[in-house]
């Protein structure tokens, strides 16, 4: 297909008015969110682009200019989306046969994912094609010029959507992993998760390796390995950056994950990177190319490849090993076969080369490490018992030193705040979480960031988290309630469960919603869990771990930074850590 005859039309005249900001300037990856989108189209060879302006045009057109790309103006961009699709597609030129349709706050999609669609229309003559991701439509999809001869008024019902559903069973999808082509952002926390998604440039998140696995039918007892390999590299990794190295985390998790995405193949390690090259990850395509054929070291310190190989070696199955155990078995298994054991010899020389510059920089033995973090890299295999880490949110920056009804108020942390959350991320950092969650409240997003960093994980912020609701209460001094509201404030000494403040809700109330999405969160996941909560939703979570009423939770200390582990198996809970913190071990239960 000739790429000349193919378009893009970005859509950029709407009013941003959820987001608050003007979306195709916000900063985003390399650029902003146009110029990213822009930067892709041509990474992907789609010379041909014009982007549909209206608010704020006057704004724009000077950074559309200097993209070089061409531009229409919407005079109707109050009308909706629809009325921008009309006039982007009117400005399509007749050499045009096709053009992908992108909104501008949906811009990070990959240069893979465009190769894709175009083939699959190419193979099909389908008049529509969309990405599909985990089984959701994305953007852009790739529409035929001739599809949309007869355009739709411009009050159509439904919009742009219900004018191409009208294609049904002739549009085409085109499964990819590329979780950009369904992430946009129209709030403030859409941004923060979709900046989070950019930064990690072209390696792939733990959602894009899951879906990965599915398409490859990588089997679970291969994936087991992989979660255990990509475990111990991270912990490897977590330490060689302690001692003054500068390792990409995301990307030796990600690589080990996928290391073994072909494994069922021929000469599995090409195959796999052949795979992810096509895929769009390239960096890791070349970890993966060479976790089996490592080759002499190009230098004295250790790589993100290194270690891959390395743990790749230390694990057998998905249970940690020395590297004795692990090439000992196969020199009894190739005894008589000398040119096979001709190449086990020489990765156990690769191994022990890694392992010895390893052991020179951190200043301890492979085998100690591998001792002291067996439980972690088992645990990222198995499915079985595991701990909740219950965390409080550092402290909250007030102003006054009168204690006040927080509750709901959306504070910002501290200096000190943030210096407790930056303790518990290190302490923290070589416990193996399979997600991490916090409220959508500022003070329990930054503390769950901070703590995420170096798990490649983005928290997902929850309302349903929140602290509980205290209504007209919230800000307020504890002595200005007493005397505003003498009758209610005396009301809640005498009933805490059940007492509700004007406007707000009962610690009842707050606790239904609250252990709703505790127990939510638990059924979406296995493996270890990070809550990033506060001190209300903290005790009402540790009243039912402790099997303790409500009534009590005040008993229950929560301090600003605290951590409380909960170990859960099958229906179990049992408090292993209460209030605890990096610098003191807290209350065991």
């Amino acid at each position: 297909m000739q790429r000349q005859k193919i378009a893009a039309l970005i859509l950029a005249a709407g009013y941003s008015s959820r987001m608050g900001e003007f979306k195709p300037l916000l900063p985003l990856a390399r650029s902003h969110a146009l110029g990213e989108a822009v930067g892709r189209f041509r990474e992907a060879g789609i010379a041909d682009i014009t982007v549909v302006m209206g608010h704020r045009s006057e704004e724009l057109a000077p950074v559309l200019d200097s993209l070089g790309v061409k531009r229409v103006y919407n005079d109707r961009y109050d009308s909706g989306m629809l009325s921008s699709v009309l006039a982007g597609v009117r400005s399509l030129g007749p050499r045009v046969e096709a053009f992908f349709l992108l909104p501008v706050d949906t811009p990070l999609f990959r240069a893979s994912t465009i190769e894709a669609l175009l083939r699959a229309r190419e193979r099909t003559g389908a008049p529509v094609v969309y990405p599909r991701c985990d089984g959701e439509r994305g953007h852009p999809p790739l529409i035929a010029a001739a599809a949309v001869r007869d355009l739709p008024p411009p009050d159509l019902a439904g919009g742009f959507r219900a004018f191409l559903d009208r294609f049904g069973d002739a549009a085409v999808d085109v499964d990819v992993t590329d979780r950009g082509t369904v992430m946009d952002f129209d709030t403030p926390e859409d941004y923060a998760r979709i900046r989070a998604y950019a930064s990690r440039g072209n390696i792939p998140s733990r959602e894009e390796c899951r879906s990965l696995w599915s398409r490859f039918g990588v089997q679970g007892e291969v994936v087991a390995h992989c979660e255990a390999v990509a475990e111990f590299a991270r912990i490897l990794a977590i330490r060689l950056n302690r001692a003054g190295l500068k390792l990409d985390i995301r990307l030796v998790v990600a690589a080990g994950l996928l290391h073994d995405i072909a494994r069922d193949r021929p000469d599995h390690a090409s195959a796999g990177a052949r795979a992810l090259e096509r895929a769009g990850y390239p960096r890791v395509a070349r970890i993966v190319a060479l976790h089996m054929d490592k080759g002499s070291p190009g230098s004295s310190s250790v790589d993100e490849t290194d270690l891959v190989y390395l743990a790749d070696k230390c694990v057998r199955e998905d249970s940690p090993v020395s590297l004795r155990e692990r090439f000992g078995n196969a020199f009894e298994r190739f005894a008589s076969r000398p040119g096979v054991l001709d190449e086990v010899r020489r990765r156990l020389r690769e191994a022990e080369s890694i392992r010895g510059r390893l052991e020179g920089i951190l200043g301890e033995s492979l085998e100690s490490l591998l001792q002291r973090h067996a439980r972690s890299i088992r645990s990222a295999a198995a499915g079985g018992p595991r701990d909740i880490y219950l965390v409080r949110h550092g402290e909250m920056l007030q102003q006054g030193r009168d204690r006040r009804y927080i509750g709901q108020v959306d504070l910002p942390l501290s200096r000190e705040g943030v210096r407790q959350a930056e303790s518990l991320g290190r302490a923290l950092e070589t416990v193996r979480f399979s997600a991490i969650y916090c409220s959508d409240l500022a003070r329990s997003v930054d503390t769950a960031r901070i703590v995420a960093e170096p798990h490649c994980l983005e928290p997902v912020a929850r309302e349903d988290l929140r602290e509980i609701a205290l209504g007209e209460w919230e800000g307020l001094a504890f002595g200005e309630v007493a005397s505003r509201y003498p009758e209610e404030f005396e009301e809640r000494g005498r009933d805490i469960v059940h007492f509700r403040p004007p406007g707000g809700e009962s610690f009842l109330d707050c606790t239904r919603r609250v252990l709703a999405a505790f127990y939510e969160i638990l059924r979406a996941h296995r493996g270890n869990l990070l809550v990033v909560g506060h001190a209300g939703v903290n005790r009402i979570l540790l009243c039912q771990a402790m099997g303790i009423s409500c009534d009590r939770l005040f008993e229950i200390p929560q301090d600003y930074g605290c951590l409380n582990v909960i170990g859960v198996e099958d229906s179990r809970w049992e408090v292993r850590m209460l209030n605890g913190s990096p610098g003191r071990n807290g209350t065991a239960h």
